[in-house]
């Protein structure tokens, strides 16, 4: 297997293979309601919301525990800081609050209103200790929260008249970078002062995630891997139709529909 994985990395290093030369081989599938949300840590556990509730998986998919959290309502996101601690987002509440490792509440809420922000409909956790990313749609403003010391909050104005119309539909950052994905245009990358500094565009993407080497995006049920680098791209046709969401973590591959999340492994043909 890591023979397997090697060659699947020095493959999309160049992008000189056919569709052919690759396979997807399922590992694992969670069931999931259209309005629920999910998430996946850096150890590969997978976290799925049933309305108030929250379950947890492990890396292999087995069942190990799980946590209601009726006091937030209907969860937007749940996004993994660290090994040890989690966000939660109500979208419905303006709120966001702490979870450990066991998805037990710890540490104060955050009240958006209290930060001045009108309509979050949008977070993303950041690199930089104590800061998240918010979106106020009702304000068309980024903000950067510092939670620890407030004075080095960020925000910028307009985003909208600044991106031609934005429609945020995800945010994440990576080594300090942050992507803002517009189904309708593609996706826009802010550096950590909030300067605009590249723009992919894409017209029909869903979904993006991003390592050191690459783009991954969702586009007509096709995995797109872009070069970071020299731009080259593939396509890799996805293992099923009506993909909504994509994540990926290390070599595993999550897609989800509006019923379930199904992992995968990408293998190469010899």
């Amino acid at each position: 297997m890591k023979k397997t994985v090697l060659f699947i990395g020095l493959f999309l290093s160049f992008y000189s293979f056919s569709q052919e030369q690759f396979e997807w081989s399922e590992k694992s599938k969670f069931q999931i309601d259209s309005t629920d949300v999910w998430a996946v840590d850096i150890l590969g556990n997978t976290y799925v919301t049933k309305k108030e509730v929250i379950q947890k998986f492990d890396s292999t998919g087995n069942f190990k525990f799980s946590q209601s959290q009726k006091s937030m309502g209907r969860l937007s996101s749940i996004q993994s800081i660290n090994t040890m601690k989690f966000v939660i987002f109500s979208e419905e509440q303006q709120m966001m609050c702490f979870l450990d490792n066991t998805l037990t509440p710890y540490e104060t809420c955050v009240g958006f209103e209290d930060e001045g922000i009108n309509n979050a409909t949008n977070i993303a956790t950041s690199s930089q200790p104590n800061k998240f990313w918010v979106y106020d749609q009702l304000n068309s403003r980024l903000h950067l929260l510092a939670l620890s010391q407030r004075n080095q909050s960020q925000e910028i104005e307009n985003l909208k008249g600044l991106l031609n119309s934005l429609q945020v539909s995800f945010m994440m950052e990576f080594d300090n970078l942050l992507y803002i994905l517009d189904s309708n245009q593609g996706v826009f990358v802010f550096d950590m002062y909030g300067s605009l500094i590249n723009f992919i565009k894409r017209s029909k993407c869903i979904g993006i995630q991003v390592d050191n080497n690459s783009y991954y995006l969702i586009e007509n049920d096709y995995l797109v891997i872009i070069n970071r680098e020299n731009g080259a791209e593939i396509k890799i046709k996805c293992p099923f139709e009506g993909v909504i969401d994509f994540k990926k973590n290390g070599g595993n591959y999550f897609f989800r529909t509006k019923k379930e999340i199904k992992k995968y492994h990408l293998l190469f043909n010899k």
